[in-house]
């Protein structure tokens, strides 16, 4: 029988007979002992099964939360032990023995990391001096554990650092070439002859997204991680940078072969630039074999940099259209200096001009920039080339007085139609003027007779004339000022009478353009009585702006 239950037999006896219970002090004490011992050995028991469990675990299904959990939570009950046991050896063993395991955990998890590679282990061996076969299927966590790992803790932790920002950086350089392995171009028609061209917004795009994967690379190639794909970052850059490089060339390339095709392929300027139309013949064929071949390797990328094709070719095609350009420049300023009007002229207008001489008709989408408010010109309908009168842009016709044939050099018949219209106008002018003279002369059926502008002048001379004649006579008419002033008064009445009739819009404006003027032209004079001048050459009136018809350069001025 043990003491304890002997104790209880007797303690139990004396109670029974009414006798004092007898103490022992040492078995209580013992007890005790024994109840606090089978806590303490009970977790010691199962830390020493778990922990030694733990080095049995693949390498490859270690689960090191799970085990910081189960270590946390029997720290916890070492914490919750009586304080009587915290002196004891076995306690203290079995708090350093989770303590040690634990201290472990942050590194075994940083080991046991995804971002680990094998030259990151080859490193943590040659620091350790330990070998780890973490490729074999049998490789268990008691094999890690053998290796001073703790000793060398902090740089174990710098090459775990490592493997996960390496990671990264190898996630990023991967998707920029995963981008650029897609990244195709994509092409436009040009004409009828087939897809010739770059589009546009898709290769802006593509320049733009260029840029984007260059700051990505720029940023991994500054970054103290990227050793072991440095190489490979340094290939993508100079990639990517000359892919850029090649398609702004090619596109400046595009863009003068498209302005100097309209101009060398069919147009009139080949056949008076024959050596630059040859030129452009030869650029004309190296453009198409280039657009073959991006057709051929439609790839971003392993088009431009594939081999060295577009980075020979492309400068001797821009060095060789900027001679053609240079010549056409030549060209178009000979044509200006021949006719100086064309100097008004942009030059791919005046390209259009020069490119279509062959047809005089064609020039009518250009007269306005050429000439002031020439709208169109009429064509004879049995002569094809001879112009028969010009038509300003409200309408209003004018007949040439000298009929203009529209052959040869377009710069020479447009400078005979520019005389032939000036000669023309001076014409219409002289007779408006000659018209004023008329002692049946009637107002309002000579502003309909006559187009706006020589109506307008009509007006400015009818209006100094008066003006000057009751000048030069109010000495001895003392009422002719008073008379000439009531006269222009009428002929303002007269002009607004015509706006209350059934007008073509044009008709509207001209006379209530007439009108403003002379509603000016009236007040003028209306000031000029009530100032009492009575002489041409008072400064009231000669600072006006006054209209004479001049005899010898026969213009008005």
């Amino acid at each position: 029988m043990l003491p304890v239950e002997k104790y209880e037999t007797y303690s139990g006896g004396e109670e029974l007979f009414g006798l004092p219970v007898t103490e022992y002090p040492e078995l209580h004490k013992t007890k005790r002992e024994l109840t606090l011992l089978q806590k303490l050995y009970g977790l010691y028991n199962d830390v020493i099964n778990t922990v030694n469990g733990y080095y049995d675990i693949l390498w490859h299904e270690v689960d090191i939360e799970q085990i910081m959990s189960e270590l946390a939570d029997f720290q916890n009950k070492c914490r919750k032990l009586p304080k009587g046991l915290k002196d004891w050896e076995a306690f203290l063993d079995l708090k350093k023995k989770i303590d040690d395991f634990n201290e472990c955990c942050p590194l075994l998890e940083m080991m046991a990391n995804k971002s680990m590679e094998k030259r990151h282990w080859t490193r943590i061996e040659d620091l350790t001096n330990y070998k780890f076969d973490i490729e074999s299927e049998t490789f268990q966590l008691r094999d890690i554990m053998k290796a001073p790992l703790l000793k060398y803790k902090e740089d174990i932790e710098d090459i775990c650092v490592a493997a996960v920002k390496e990671r990264d950086i190898e996630g990023k350089l991967k998707q920029v070439i995963a981008e650029w392995s897609t990244q195709e171009f994509s092409f436009g028609q040009f004409k009828t002859r087939g897809e010739l061209l770059l589009k546009g917004n898709e290769t802006a795009e593509i320049v733009s997204l260029m840029e984007d994967s260059l700051m990505i690379l720029g940023s991994l190639l500054s970054n103290r991680y990227n050793a072991p794909f440095k190489a490979n970052i340094q290939k993508w850059v100079a990639n990517l940078t000359g892919t850029t490089e090649i398609i702004e060339q090619w596109l400046l390339v595009q863009n003068l072969w498209i302005y100097l095709e309209a101009v060398f392929v069919g147009g009139d300027i080949a056949k008076q630039l024959p050596q630059e139309a040859k030129r452009f013949a030869n650029i004309d064929k190296s453009w198409a074999k280039i657009m073959a071949y991006a057709h051929e390797n439609p790839n971003v990328v392993q088009c431009c940099v594939g081999d060295e094709m577009l980075a020979q070719l492309l400068p001797h095609l821009l060095e060789q259209l900027e001679i053609c350009q240079k010549s056409l420049t030549g060209y178009l300023e000979k044509k200006r200096l021949l006719f100086p009007r064309f100097f008004f002229v942009s030059d791919p207008a005046l390209l259009e001009i020069l490119g279509q001489a062959s047809d005089s008709h064609t020039i009518q989408n250009h007269l306005l920039s050429v000439f002031d408010n020439i709208r169109y010109v009429t064509f004879d309908e049995k002569i094809y080339d001879k112009i028969l009168e010009i038509i300003s842009q409200e309408g209003e016709t004018v007949d040439l007085v000298t009929t203009v044939m529209a052959q040869g050099n377009v710069e020479n018949w447009l400078a005979a139609l520019l005389k032939s219209a000036q000669e023309c106008v001076h014409f219409v002018i002289r007779t408006a003027s000659m018209a004023l003279c008329d002692p049946n002369f009637k107002l309002v059926e000579f502003l309909f007779n006559y187009q706006a502008q020589v109506g307008l002048l009509g007006l400015q001379m009818l209006w100094t004339k008066e003006a000057e004649i009751a000048m030069s006579q109010a000495r001895s008419d003392k009422k002719i000022m008073a008379t000439t002033d009531q006269k222009f008064l009428d002929m303002l009445n007269q002009l607004i009478e015509v706006t209350t009739r059934e007008l073509t819009k044009m008709e509207r404006t001209k006379f209530e353009t007439y009108i403003t003027i002379h509603v000016h032209q009236r007040d003028i004079f209306h000031d000029l009585v009530m100032m009492h001048v009575k002489s041409v050459s008072d400064f009231e009136w000669t600072k006006q702006s006054r209209f004479y018809l001049t005899k010898i350069t026969t213009c008005v001025r």
